[in-house]
């Protein structure tokens, strides 16, 4: 299927605003593959309109020539009239035909797509430079580092710099030859086309939660520390799809692991229900989630446990900054290449029992079973 200009320029507008392929798809009345055949030729980026330089003739100036030969002019009175170069006009008339076969259309098509000359990118043009910046992708370097290192080591590529952009655009542009197209999977987001930045910020209806309460909605108690059994949590993904639940309580810093028979919203729910309901009321006040679809049963969740659920904001995990601190010390036992599934209950809580009673900077040197031993006599 071939799209149209207007459909084209749809397809780049949609896309541009973060709209998914299946949506861009519906609204332009084509089928997917379409839009993602036009989207991988420039590898989503898309490509400057083209504009015809001011020097040179216009469609207008060539009708304008015809009509002279027609009438019989010189090449030299053309270009007056035009204020052109006499050259110019000799070899306008020269290369379409002569004055007898000169035809204005004809002539100012053929001049557009002789137009269609691609400037080699640097990367082509320089071979040092294409050996350094295939280097440094191969080492994990972001194109905004290279480029920022070739400005502060002239010397390393003989003067010659390239902007981050160039970087991007030779690896997503697929016309582009000049580095491997494997190289995409060593940049920080691994994609093989450009996306906006909108993207994760439409939603689209789907994956998206219901009825959120907000964090900016939780009371003073929790917010400043003072009450025991306010919880933060989140998954620690393995080799997906295996996850392991952790808890953190905001006060005491206790950690909870809960094992998981799946990452969907009713295997979350029913799993943390099991785990949490045994625990007294004066210690399971709240929990607080990022906006994972596991907690698409929040809701259920929150009445049969009777606490409260609170979101954080997109994309904000230092909200629950505790939490995010205890799955870095976790990774030592839960590694993200390892099969999580195979934890059994008994072996996480003696994880987390490790975590319970070390000492912490954070509580003045005490684990987290003292402070806690302490707000329950306080």
């Amino acid at each position: 299927m071939v799209l149209s200009l207007e459909q084209q320029d749809a397809v780049w507008e949609r896309w541009r605003a973060g709209e998914p392929v299946r949506v861009i798809a519906r609204a332009v009345c084509c089928n997917r593959e379409a839009v993602r055949r036009l989207l991988a030729v420039t590898g989503g980026i898309r490509p400057a309109a083209r504009s015809r330089a001011p020097l040179r003739l216009s469609l207008t100036e060539r009708e304008e020539i015809s009509r002279g030969l027609a009438a019989g002019d010189s090449a030299r009175a053309i270009a007056t009239r035009l204020r052109r170069s006499a050259s110019s006009v000799s070899r306008e008339i020269a290369r379409n035909g002569g004055p007898t076969q000169y035809r204005a259309a004809a002539a100012d098509r053929r001049a557009w797509e002789n137009a269609r000359r691609p400037k080699p990118c640097k990367l082509e043009t320089h071979d040092d430079l294409r050996s350094i910046v295939q280097e440094k992708l191969m080492a994990d370097w972001s194109p905004q580092q290279i480029a920022a290192w070739l400005r502060l080591t002239p010397a390393s590529a003989q003067g010659v710099r390239i902007s981050h952009e160039a970087i991007y655009r030779t690896l997503y542009i697929s016309s582009r030859l000049s580095l491997p197209s494997t190289l995409k999977t060593h940049l920080r987001s691994g994609r093989g086309m450009r996306t906006s930045r909108k993207a994760r910020r439409t939603g689209h209806g789907r994956g998206r939660l219901r009825n959120m309460v907000s964090i900016h909605d939780r009371p003073e108690q929790i917010e400043t520390r003072t009450e025991v059994g306010h919880w933060e949590g989140d998954l620690v993904m393995g080799r997906r799809p295996s996850a392991v639940a952790t808890l953190v309580e905001r006060t005491t810093r206790i950690v909870r692991l809960v094992k998981l028979d799946g990452i969907k919203g009713p295997d979350v729910r029913a799993a943390l229900v099991q785990n949490l309901r045994g625990m007294p009321k004066s210690l399971l006040r709240s929990i607080t989630w990022d906006r994972g679809r596991e907690m698409s049963e929040h809701e259920q969740l929150a009445h049969d446990l009777g606490i409260h659920v609170y979101f954080c904001d997109p994309r904000s995990p230092w909200q629950r900054g505790s939490n995010e601190n205890t799955n870095r010390l976790l990774r030592q036992y839960l590694a993200k290449n390892a099969d999580l599934y195979r934890f059994t209950q008994d072996e996480l809580d003696q994880i987390a029992n490790k975590i319970n009673t070390r000492p912490r900077q954070v509580l003045d040197w005490l684990s987290s079973r003292e402070r806690l031993r302490a707000c329950r006599l306080a």
